[in-house]
């Protein structure tokens, strides 16, 4: 069975769902240790304080994003926008990417933006639609219905279904 590959608007949805999903996350993370900085200092703060804060909320950002995308995808293949978007993250084989694969595709993500989106240009000028992320990780992103867990139990789980 063929795989199909995701189409890109797809991919810009469940990034976007994602995205807010993210940032709804990070808000209330961020609230919460603004609100723990505050409660046992005087009431006005150094500039330092202030800069080690900032500086521990974005750090507290990247470690969500890192975590958000490492467990889901490691997971179970999908992140929440991807459910959505009914888009999955398999290795070249089909199988689930595993936590390793998802680490190295989030950091490769990393590297993406620091190009300024020259990592993501695979993904538009490739057939299989993959950009600099995926390469380094050996996954793809296809529509289907469900990813078995490796790529030796096909047999028990359903096949990606598509449609």
């Amino acid at each position: 069975m063929e795989l199909r590959t995701a189409a890109i608007w797809r991919r810009l949805g469940a990034g976007v769902l994602d995205l807010l999903l993210g940032l709804a996350i990070w808000s209330v993370a961020a609230m919460w240790l603004v609100i723990g900085a505050w409660s046992g200092r005087a009431p006005r703060f150094a500039v330092e304080d202030a800069l080690v804060l900032v500086g521990a909320i974005v750090a507290l950002g990247m470690l969500l994003h890192v975590v958000y995308h490492v467990v889901f995808v490691g997971g179970c293949g999908q992140t929440p926008g991807r459910m959505a978007a009914g888009i999955f993250v398999v290795t070249c084989d089909g199988a689930r990417p595993g936590l390793r694969r998802a680490l190295l595709r989030c950091l490769g993500t990393g590297l993406s933006f620091l190009t300024l989106g020259v990592g993501f240009l695979g993904v538009l000028f490739t057939r299989e639609g993959r950009g600099l992320a995926d390469w380094l990780a050996g996954t793809r992103v296809v529509r289907g219905a469900a990813v078995p867990d490796s790529a030796t139990d096909r047999g028990s789980r359903p096949p990606i279904l598509t449609s």
